[in-house]
This record gives structure tokens, sequence and C-alpha cells, in this order.
């Protein structure tokens, strides 16, 4: 029945694909279409065995993380995030799910993280807390978004307060690695009252750039008792 209501629907009120615009079939069951569904998985290849960042050899560590190695065990992505190449849907959904609004981007990505989600069934999922002014702002934290659905898909525990952001920062989109990592210095800690009672925790974001807040946020994880923290986001800067 809900797949006829859908389909009469999309009759009366086509629909566009979220990232693409072009019209989406009678009866499509998410917001994209298929070609831009496939397009966004595409893993980067050779990988950096610690933050999934490109590298010279597959399991070997790329050059920043040899010369400063990050706090988490290993960081995985769907694919490279490239905002600046109009052909990169990845970019757009990305763009548009944590700019414009487009919540609906939420459960078609969380989908496929399900999908091709690489850590322990044990796990603890938590997500890149933003600082409430921000969240007042933007209405939405849309790394809670995907951690939500993530884990609802493959049912991993998940607690959405673990962290939280203790003091504004300034956007990263204008600064390089060691500006990130003194913006996001003591910028996070565990909630009031909270004890993890798993030692493997998968933080998911939206992108990882240089890895500054991640490796910020598996600091205060593993000081908590964390045994090994992953980083699991939509998008990698190569």
């Amino acid at each position: 029945m809900r797949r006829w209501i859908r389909l009469g629907l999309d009759v009366l009120f086509p629909r566009a694909c979220e990232t693409c615009d072009r019209p989406l079939p009678a009866g499509a069951p998410g917001p994209l279409c298929p070609a831009c569904r496939s397009a966004i998985v595409a893993p980067i290849t050779p990988w950096c065995a610690r933050c999934g960042g490109p590298a010279c050899a597959p399991g070997a560590w790329c050059p920043p993380c040899v010369r400063r190695s990050p706090a988490f065990t290993s960081a995985r992505a769907l694919g490279p995030y490239r905002p600046g190449d109009p052909r990169d849907v990845l970019a757009r959904a990305v763009q548009r799910l944590k700019y414009h609004g487009r919540r609906s981007l939420a459960a078609p990505l969380a989908q496929l993280l399900a999908l091709h989600y690489p850590f322990p069934a044990d796990a603890l999922v938590v997500a890149v807390p933003l600082h409430p002014a921000r969240l007042r702002a933007r209405g939405y934290n849309q790394a809670l978004l995907l951690a939500r659905g993530l884990a609802r898909r493959r049912r991993l525990a998940i607690d959405p307060c673990v962290l939280v952001r203790t003091r504004a920062t300034a956007e990263h989109a204008a600064l390089g690695a060691a500006a990130r990592r003194a913006n996001v210095h003591g910028a996070f800690r565990l909630r009031t009252g909270t004890r993890l009672r798993r030692g493997t925790v998968v933080v998911v974001d939206d992108v990882l750039t240089t890895g500054a807040t991640a490796d910020a946020c598996a600091r205060v994880l593993l000081d908590a008792g964390a045994t090994h923290v992953h980083v699991y986001t939509v998008g990698r800067t190569p």
C-alpha cells in the first residue's frame, strides 16, 4: 500500500534528485537517482592504513600520519570529497545536506554507510557534536542524522550525546592543518556522568579533511576508556 501511495504522490507532485536535480521516476524509493547513488561510493585507492587518505602503496601510512600519528585507530569514507569539482556528486550531496537544509539526503547517505560499514558489530556509534549556537542556527546536526541512520540499519549501539562541544570554533574551510588542530584543541569533552561501556567506538561525521576534529574527539574517548576509536565519514578530502 505504501508503495502505491508513493507512486500516486509522485504522479501528482513529481520529485527531482536531491543532487543532480533531474526528475526522479515515479515511485523511486529515495531522493537520489540511481546514477548519483552509484557515483557516491568511490573508495580512494591505495589508501593510508591510518587516516584513509591517499597513500603510496596499499597498507602504507601517508606522510602526514608518519609525521604525526593521529589518536584514532583508523578512518574510512565512502569516497573522495572534492567540493571544487562540479561533477563531484558526493560533494554536492554533503553540501546540500549540511548547508542547504536537505535533510532527506541523510537517509540514503546513512544507508550507503551501512552497506559499506567496515568496523566491528559491537562498536558504539557517536557523532561529532555541534556547538549549541551552531545547532540552533542550522536546526540539526548532519553528523548525528548520519550516525542514527547507520546505527539503525546495522543494529549498532549509539549514544547521541556522549561527546559535548565546549566552545564554538571557527569554520575549518580556510584553515590549514596546524590551525585546525589549534582550533579544536580542548573543544570537546565527555558528557558529565557518562561511562563508556564499549571498548570500540566509531565516530561519525560528514567529511574528514586533515583529521583534526576526529583526532580531538578520539583523544577524549580514549581518555574515557575506549580501546579503539575508528572514524567513519561520507567524504574524505584527498
